[in-house]
């Protein structure tokens, strides 16, 4: 039996999970501290500290805090519910299913028990027992939203999604302002190709009160979406005025920017957070990160260097600085530096890579070796080390050279079968989706537009065609490569693929790609949608492999060059240095491009 608090005691506990719910961490966290020891320690205590170092992302912590009031108190159903959600938070969806089923059985009167039990069945695939607590739920309280919202959650699991936006359209009508169905059906419907119809649910959820900056988020997304990006900047900086550490605001608006022709103004938002909030982890990590994809070097080096004086000299920092001591060309101090963190850390991944990228442009490939090789086996899925690799082992004349990247073999040409027109249908149909204004920042090409988000997620007849076209044939051509386990590239081969990422980019006159890879990749691919006639012929516009980044200061020919044909599709590994030539045309040329994993 679970032993009663004082009545007192029970208010200031109410009191302080109330404070919780409002989002005042701090208030309940000194209130907490507060409390008599014997408060703290009793079942309902703990189960208020674990919310409270759930709020401050210390799931461990609050995983601890939970057991031990199960322990203390089996027959407390609370606990038992706050364990299972946890759990189902951490992805232990089979032990989070076990500890809401005895938390339902302890308290089977209580509906929000019931559907916590069908949110996590659901996430952990028992579509049967969700179905089941979740109708229970409804039955006993059909007037509450959260029954219809849930019911929707596991519809839209199960891949049935007009099902899944009808029962979130019913859980608003039970409650016009529950902003969070209207979120999850924006979302719902974004991911189905409605983007209008997405839109109109986020306004609606702001006319009927605030909204968490999630959903202003989605909103300014949306209004990219339509190809409204000046009001969809303007929505992003509203957010960040209100919520400057909302990272996928900052991220997204950064690399916005440069497409609309603004990079100037690509990395103002960070800075204003930075200044706003300097012990912020998580943003100096994005400030990094996306400084570094924007190549605003001397910005990433300002900022390691400020976030090392701020948080300490952590090795993402130490390495972040390195990068970009690199990049503005002093290879000895980033050598210097990534030998440090590596003394401190011998097997930190991105060390070794930044260090073997280093030592490369230093001309020491015969050191830069054996950090490529240790940053590979550290991780074999990252694309990058392997590609420096084609590069070591090219400069010191490796036979490995010809095992790893068999540009003969690798690079493989398909010519899709298509009907008569398709393409001609395509390419005008791909024009009117390139909306911006300028190359995205972040990525390789020059001189034209690339489309946003993922190209093979629209809902159109004639995108259906291809994707299924591609499919057939890139799974056809993988069928006829060699076994050999020890190869990054031949070892992951595979009969299903999962399309990581999709777009078409459209090159102006003397655009072309610079020389790069996909590091997350496995395949990477460029399909051939239409060409201007003075491309195809000669090798201008055509794909060139193995000339390697530029910054790596290396006069390196190309390893094999592929013309372009309409209609062709060239796949080879993602970790294959691969650029475009520059061509003169007043014709743009069009693609589509797509990278796989194994499935």
């Amino acid at each position: 039996m679970l032993a009663p608090l004082a009545p007192h005691h029970l208010r200031q506990v109410q009191q302080l999970h109330a404070s919780l719910k409002a989002g005042d961490r701090m208030a309940a966290l000194e209130g907490f501290d507060a409390l008599p020891a014997a408060v703290q320690g009793h079942a309902q205590g703990l189960v208020l500290r674990a919310h409270i170092l759930q709020a401050f992302a210390k799931l461990p912590e609050a995983r601890d805090a939970l057991e031990a009031a199960v322990a203390q108190a089996p027959g407390y159903a609370g606990a038992h519910a706050a364990l299972g959600n946890l759990l189902d938070e951490l992805g232990e969806g089979t032990r989070a299913v076990q500890a809401l089923r005895r938390a339902a059985e302890l308290a089977p009167d209580n509906s929000d028990v019931a559907l916590d039990l069908a949110l996590a069945a659901s996430n952990a695939g028992d579509y049967a027992l969700a179905e089941q607590a979740a109708a229970r739920a409804i039955r006993s309280a059909p007037g509450v939203a959260r029954g219809w919202a849930v019911m929707a959650h596991l519809e839209r699991t199960r891949g049935n999604v007009d099902l899944a936006a009808q029962l979130y359209r019913r859980a608003i009508d039970v409650d016009a302002g529950d902003a969070r169905s209207r979120h999850n059906l924006a979302v719902l419907l974004r991911e189905d190709g409605r983007p209008a119809e997405a839109l109109a649910e986020v306004e609606a959820a702001v006319t009927h009160g605030s909204v968490p900056p999630e959903t202003a988020a989605l909103g300014a997304h949306l209004l990219t979406d339509l190809d409204r990006p000046d009001e969809a900047v303007r929505a992003y900086r509203q957010l960040l005025a209100l919520a400057p550490d909302h990272l996928d605001a900052q991220e997204t608006l950064a690399l916005l920017l440069p497409q609309l022709g603004r990079g100037g103004e690509a990395l103002d938002g960070y800075r204003a957070a930075l200044r706003a909030g300097p012990n912020a982890p998580a943003l100096w990590a994005s400030a990094l990160k996306t400084a570094f994809a924007l190549q605003d070097y001397e910005q990433l080096g300002r900022w390691a260097a400020e976030a090392e004086a701020v948080l300490g000299p952590s090795p993402e920092i130490r390495v972040a600085r390195a990068a970009a001591l690199s990049r503005l060309g002093d290879q000895r101090q980033a050598v210097d530096l990534l030998g440090d963190v590596l003394a401190a850390v011998p097997d930190h991944g991105s060390a070794h890579q930044h260090l073997a990228y280093a030592l490369v442009v230093a001309g020491d490939p015969g050191a830069a070796e054996r950090h490529a090789l240790r940053a590979a086996e550290l991780d074999p899925t990252d694309q990058a080390p392997w590609a420096l690799l084609t590069v070591i082992w090219r400069l010191l004349e490796d036979p490995r050279e010809a095992w790893l990247a068999d540009y003969d073999r690798l690079v493989m040409p398909i010519d899709l079968d298509a009907a008569p027109g398709f393409f001609d249908e395509l390419a005008a149909r791909l024009h009117d989706w390139h909306t911006m204004r300028e190359h995205p920042a972040e990525q390789s090409l020059r001189g034209g537009t690339q489309t946003r988000g993922n190209l093979f997620d629209r809902r159109d007849p004639l995108i259906g065609r291809l994707v299924a076209q591609i499919r057939t044939g890139v799974l056809n051509r993988l069928r006829q490569l060699p076994d050999d386990p020890s190869h990054p590239f031949l070892s992951r081969k595979t009969q299903h693929i999962a399309f990581a990422g999709s777009w078409s980019v459209r090159l102006r006159s003397e655009g072309f790609h610079i020389a790069h890879i996909h590091q997350r990749g496995w395949m990477s691919s460029a399909l051939y949608v239409a060409l201007p006639p003075e491309v195809g012929s000669g090798d201008a516009g055509a794909l060139a492999f193995g000339i390697p980044d530029k910054a790596l200061g290396l006069d390196l020919p190309p390893r094999r060059v592929e013309r372009p044909q309409v209609g062709r599709l060239v796949i080879f590994p993602s970790y294959l240095w691969h650029g475009t030539l520059p061509f003169e045309s007043e014709q743009p040329r069009l693609t589509v491009a797509f990278d796989a994993l194994p499935a």
